[in-house]
This record gives C-alpha cells, structure tokens and sequence, in this order.
C-alpha cells in the first residue's frame, strides 16, 4: 500500500532535502508500470461495472467523438451508469440527441451535479483548465467516499516530446494547453484539493522481447522517459490506500 505524504506535516520548507527524500520514497513506492495495455483500456477496465462521471468528453471537436476509439463510447459500453460533462454546448447537444447522457457543465465551478460515482476520469483535461485546483475539487465533490479519480495528462519528460522538440526546435504543443503536470506537481495539487494520491500508471503495450530491452535500458534512464502519458489516481484520505 502507498503511503500518502503530505509534504506540509514534515516541513514550512518546499526545498527541505529531508522532507524531498520522503516524497521521492512516496513517488517511487506509487509508481505502477503496464505492460500488457493502452491508456485507454487501462481505463476502460477501471470502469468496467462501476458508476462512472467522464469529464471533459468531447475531446475539442466532433472529429474526435466520431472516431471508433473514442474513450467515451468505450467507457460506456462497460460501466453500469456513465454520465459525461464538457462545456462545448453545442457539441453537448450533439451528443444528447445521438443518446449520450452529456451535460454541459464546467468542471472548475462549484456546480454539484447531485450524484455520487466510484469512478471519477479526467482524461487530458488537467493542462488545458484556467485552475486544476478547482478542477480535483470539483471531481471530490462528486466521488464516492469510497471512488477513485483517475487523471490522464502528458508527460513532458518522455521521449515523444523530446523527439518532437529535437525535430521541430521548439516546444510545440497543443495550442490550448496552458501547464505541464508532472508527479509531485499532480501531489500538490491534490493536497491543496483535499485528495490523497495513491499512484501514478505509466501505460504502454511493450512485447515480450522489447520488454526486455526496456528493463535493461531502466537501469540507466528513467522510466518515464518511455511512456508519453502520466495517469494520477486518487482517493479520499479517509479511503483505504492500493
């Protein structure tokens, strides 16, 4: 079982070395390496059965709700209840009238929709919001004291962004993203919204010869640096730890 660190109960000092010590423990002991799926299964799996809140559906444009792999879709077929959210109204309204349950609400506001789901996912939502903050607080209000969140993010350190940069000579991103969030960052984050955080997944189908290729090359280079998407998951303090 990870244990949750709250950084603030060790030390007034965000530069203390002791205390980073402890968190680096914490991030070590948290991380979970998959193998054998995609982010997107990965996922779909945690929702299988579960009463589901999906935050941020429309993924931009209607191009990406059209597309056979969107997760929404996937994620519903599974889940025993599964209500979306985003704040495309029009396309919102689109997806009503094809029979999705979508409501448009902004997940940064106070809103409370009235229910309770065991999975809560925000997938690449976190580095587009004016405050993620608000963002995890929202998500809390509307998990089961028992539920888990799950926040899929890039990962600035991996080696598809850093072959982007090489190729291109500038960091170019999505045009509407506005922060990376990285491991002790997404732990801040969720201290400061009242959440623990209990791991963080790097997921990538690797084969059976690659993965040996990758358990040499770890010995030398992070982890990280293979795997393009950082997936947050976190719990209520209060709730049993993995």
């Amino acid at each position: 079982m990870t244990e949750y660190i709250d950084w603030t109960r060790h030390s007034d000092d965000p530069n203390d070395s002791s205390t980073k010590q402890l968190v680096k423990a914490s991030m070590q002991a948290a991380r979970r390496i998959h193998l054998d799926r995609d982010l997107t299964g990965f996922v779909v799996e945690a929702a299988r059965g579960k009463r589901v809140l999906d935050i941020g559906v429309v993924s931009h444009t209607v191009r990406y709700v059209r597309d056979p792999n969107w997760r929404h879709a996937k994620i519903r077929e599974v889940a025993a209840r599964c209500i979306g959210i985003d704040i495309l109204e029009d396309l919102v309204r689109e997806l009503c009238r094809d029979g999705f349950d979508v409501r448009c609400v902004d997940a940064t506001s106070d809103t409370d929709i009235g229910e309770r789901f065991d999975l809560i996912f925000a997938g690449d939502v976190i580095e587009h919001v004016d405050n993620a903050v608000a963002l995890l607080r929202f998500a809390k209000r509307h998990l089961d004291p028992a539920g888990r969140l799950l926040v899929a993010t890039p990962n600035p350190f991996s080696r598809k962004f850093h072959r982007r940069f090489m190729r291109e000579g500038v960091a170019m991103i999505n045009l509407d993203h506005v922060a990376w969030i990285t491991p002790t960052m997404a732990l801040e984050i969720g201290r400061r919204a009242g959440l623990a955080f209990d791991a963080y997944h790097l997921i990538k189908p690797i084969g059976a010869a690659k993965r040996l290729i990758h358990n040499v090359a770890w010995q030398f280079t992070p982890p990280e640096y293979t795997f393009g998407d950082f997936l947050f998951e976190y719990r209520h303090p209060s709730a049993p730890g993995r």
